[in-house]
């Protein structure tokens, strides 16, 4: 699975424009985050790399499209925290990290590292 992460202005309806251009292709968004206060981004998950690919391109968004990475952890407090610093300790940097499912016994994470 890809990340993408697009940079947007910071105006009312940047994210729509985005959202929107992805659905014409047909995409589905799997997760998303998006945060703005003076610039804009989103980090994307979708259902279909190259729909997404034809759609940010069709508008001419600025993205950059990282790989996803995926653990699972032991549903128990300390756990993302150990997951965290184990990845500090060996010099990896973090840059997006995602829950995608969790259940009473652990929890799946997607994350994206430099």
């Amino acid at each position: 699975m890809k990340e993408f992460r697009i940079e947007m202005n910071d105006q009312p309806g940047a994210l729509a424009d985005h959202c929107e251009a992805i659905a014409k292709e047909g995409v589905n968004i799997l997760a998303i985050v998006a945060i703005g206060d003076g610039s804009a981004s989103a980090a994307i998950l979708t259902d279909n790399h190259t729909g997404t690919v034809a759609a940010l391109e069709a508008i001419g968004a600025q993205y950059t499209i990282s790989d996803l990475k995926s653990a699972k952890l032991d549903h128990r407090p300390g756990a993302l925290a150990g997951f965290a610093r184990g990845l500090g300790n060996s010099g990896v940097n973090l840059k997006s990290l995602y829950v995608m499912s969790s259940n009473d016994d652990s929890a799946t994470i997607g994350y994206t590292t430099d």
